[in-house]
């Protein structure tokens, strides 16, 4: 058994020997294919070095990564399409400009062309000849004043008639795209149908009317297709031929590779636009005085366009600046939409109105809409007008302003003081007030009306109490008196008693006239309580000639002390609940 196990670890110990490499070499590989990063360590390494491969071998990589490209630009405009504007923009704007100042020029050259042939003898027989032959009158005059032009070049791919790249020269009307195309089929079939026979491999130009035709260049892969108006030199022809045998240097491959895409031939572009060659008759060239008046009126309205700019500027400056320098108004900020200005900030209450501020002349340059939000100012003219607003001063009272303090001073009723203690502070920029000026006027009227109840007397018929002959017009003024005297001094919380004395006369026994006074003191009562006096302040006693009114030196005078009178219970400093 001891033997047998030897010979076992021998035998594994020598198959560990034989396979050890090759279990090494297998560990290696697992760990390199679980390691993600490792696989795109040596991707990133061969990659460009593929691609460059199948660029070589033919455009099938290019052909697979384009969906890819695609969605990412949508993606990257979708999420940031000002970064993408910024990227492309120092590409776009040269470019872009070149062609506005293009068209531009040579938008001004035919016009200049046509205008100076439109007043002249030659012009008028040039436009009976366009209304004869139906033609615009800018096509008989380019007839008429062109040697040659070249108006397109078509570069076509020989063998599939497809248009590789196709160039037309400036002021060339083109009415409807869908005729050029139709033409360019109509070339393309052309080539596919005939250029391809061996009975017409010499075919090298095709008349269409009496003033255009078409030159074509063959080579072995493309042909060229230029269509051009007059009669050129023939030495013109040598360029085309040349420039044709330049591309089929250039992209020789490409081009027998062709699999339906034109975009590579895109580089050849600028070299067809060369060959968009134009020889005009000679004549001296002259300015149509059309176009100097057009000129004229144009740099007018130029001038009468930024004259309105500027009145409108200068209105709006002029605007804002008493806007700016008006109380109670703030001007925030100032914005222009759709030929309205929109004014924002803040007014005071008691500011004037901005519309207002608007002069008439300047209404015919400006539309303003103002957006005001309410704000206080704490100018010391507004806070006096607001509270002279908020607290509605009676003409006797007048008030004025000290920092933050408000003085008053004058005549004024309870109610308006109270307000006025209340109300005072609560309105900004104002922390105190003073009312030490202020005189109370209803306690000056309740004061005049005590005085002028005690010196009210209201006679009696002797020996009753029934009131004399001609007392109505007193009793009426008493009540009147009593009246105000109870409104005010509720309102003053100054608690007032009236006493109602009745008086006789020295006839008569004590107890009968005691009796008899009490009686006149209660038809007073009576009648003031019926009249809607409260009871609760006035008070009745009898006290017959213990207080007469006036002496009775005579018969005469008997008359006065048949009365009553009235006696007040006033304490001015007294503040309470009545």
């Amino acid at each position: 058994m001891g033997k047998k196990a030897g010979e076992d670890t021998t035998l594994a110990r020598l198959k560990d020997l034989l396979i050890r490499p090759e279990k090494e070499q297998i560990r290696r590989i697992e760990h390199r294919l679980d390691n993600p990063m490792i696989r795109a360590e040596e991707i990133s390494r061969s990659l460009p070095e593929a691609v460059s491969l199948s660029l070589l071998n033919g455009s099938r990589i290019s052909r697979a990564l384009q969906p890819a490209i695609d969605d990412s630009i949508k993606i990257s405009v979708k999420k940031d399409p000002k970064s993408i504007a910024d990227a492309l923009a120092p590409a776009l704007g040269p470019g872009i400009r070149k062609a506005v100042i293009s068209t531009i020029m040579g938008m001004l050259q035919s016009l200049n062309q046509v205008l100076n042939h439109s007043f002249s003898i030659q012009g008028f027989k040039w436009r009976i000849e366009a209304l004869r032959t139906r033609k615009q009158f800018a096509e008989v005059v380019m007839l008429h004043t062109l040697i040659f032009q070249v108006e397109q070049i078509f570069l076509i791919h020989r063998h599939t008639g497809i248009v590789l790249e196709h160039v037309v020269a400036d002021g060339v009307l083109i009415q409807d795209p869908d005729l050029v195309s139709g033409m360019l089929t109509a070339i393309q079939d052309f080539v596919n149908d005939s250029f391809q026979s061996n009975t017409l491999d010499d075919l090298e130009t095709l008349r269409m009317g009496s003033d255009r035709s078409i030159w074509i260049e063959n080579g072995e892969h493309a042909l060229i297709a230029v269509v051009i108006r007059g009669t050129p030199p023939l030495d013109l022809r040598t360029g085309y031929q040349e420039m044709l045998e330049e591309i089929h240097i250039k992209a020789g491959s490409a081009l027998e590779n062709f699999d339906g895409d034109p975009l590579p031939f895109a580089i050849f572009r600028q070299d067809l636009k060369e060959g968009l060659q134009f020889q005009k008759k000679d004549e001296t060239k002259k300015t149509s005085p059309l176009l100097w008046i057009m000129l004229v009126i144009i740099l007018s309205v130029t001038c009468l366009w930024i004259f309105n700019i500027y009145t409108t500027r200068q209105a709006l400056n002029n605007y804002l600046y008493r806007l700016e320098n008006k109380k109670g108004l703030i001007v925030i900020s100032t914005l222009k939409k759709n030929g309205v200005y929109h004014i924002h900030g803040l007014k005071d209450p008691m500011a004037d109105d901005p519309e207002n501020l608007l002069k008439n002349e300047e209404k015919e340059h400006l539309k303003i809409t103002g957006h005001w939000k309410a704000f206080y100012t704490l100018d010391p003219e507004f806070i006096l007008t607001r509270a002279e607003k908020l607290l509605r001063p009676p003409p006797g009272i007048k008030l004025q302003l000290s920092g933050n303090t408000i003085h008053a001073r004058g005549y004024a009723t309870q109610t308006w003081i109270e307000m006025f203690q209340a109300m005072a502070c609560t309105i900004p920029g104002i922390d105190k007030y003073n009312d030490d000026m202020v005189k109370n006027s209803d306690k000056i009227k309740l004061e005049t009306l005590l005085e002028k109840l005690k010196a009210i007397k209201i006679y009696f018929d002797k020996g009753s109490s029934n009131f004399s002959r001609g007392q109505e017009q007193i009793l009426e003024s008493t009540f009147k008196t009593i009246q105000t005297i109870q409104t005010l001094q509720y309102r003053l919380k100054s608690p007032v008693q009236i006493i109602i004395l009745g008086h006789t006369d020295s006839s008569g026994s004590e107890k009968l006239n005691l009796k008899l006074s009490r009686n006149r003191a209660e038809a007073i009562y009576n009648h003031l309580i019926v009249k809607g006096i409260n009871p609760a302040f006035l008070t009745i006693s009898g006290i017959s000639t213990k207080i007469p009114l006036a002496d009775e030196k005579s018969g005469d005078d008997q008359k006065y002390n048949r009365a009553i009178s009235f006696k007040i219970f006033h304490n001015p400093s007294t503040q309470g609940s009545l």
